[in-house]
């Protein structure tokens, strides 16, 4: 088999696909590589993703800065500490509120405004088509997290002011939505 063929823009089919392999073999297929990222989408995410959380951020500040107290909680994702092809809009966006909540937090020090940033790992929510059901394994390591448990993790970041919640992959660990133990 020394001739191989050129699969962009040809039409092929892949049976199976509705999780493992054949699941991965049809993201692998679909995935417009760097070269070939439509930008148009990938504005439309950076705006929703990091644009937003800028404007928001704007809105509230001059009102905290007043009363001499607020809290900022921005959420990212799990997925800006991985390499995972076929989502580098969402994790560049993603790893870009990172920054931005950290350069904030250190631009707002001794403000009494503090912010901070929550990156969950998978979670069954309507994001993803609602292809992650709470409590099920998503790939080896990784369980779909529910979405109060998130909120929890965010009610103490709200309560806390830390800097940065990582939410591990894995099983839920409700005392993580608990105070901090120093």
């Amino acid at each position: 088999m020394n001739d191989t063929l050129e699969l962009r823009g040809r039409t092929v089919i892949v049976t199976g696909a509705s999780s493992g392999i054949g699941a991965a073999t049809a993201r692998a297929l679909h995935d417009t590589t760097i070269e070939q990222l439509d930008l148009g989408e990938f504005h439309q995410v950076l705006d929703l993703n990091l644009v937003s959380v800028i404007r928001l951020m704007q809105a509230v500040l001059p009102s905290m800065l007043r009363q001499g107290f607020g809290r900022i909680v921005n959420i990212s994702s799990g997925t800006t500490g991985m390499v995972l092809p076929g989502i580098r809009a969402y994790a560049a966006t993603k790893s870009a509120v990172n920054m931005l909540s950290a350069v904030a937090r250190k631009e707002l020090e001794g403000t009494g405004v503090s912010v901070s940033v929550v990156l969950p790992s998978t979670t069954a929510t309507e994001f993803g088509a609602g292809r992650f059901t709470s409590g099920r394994h998503t790939r080896p390591g990784f369980i779909a997290h529910s979405s109060d448990y998130g909120a929890g993790i965010i009610l103490r970041a709200l309560r806390t002011g830390e800097e940065r919640i990582d939410i591990p992959h894995g099983n839920e660990q409700p005392e993580l939505a608990g105070l901090p133990t120093h």
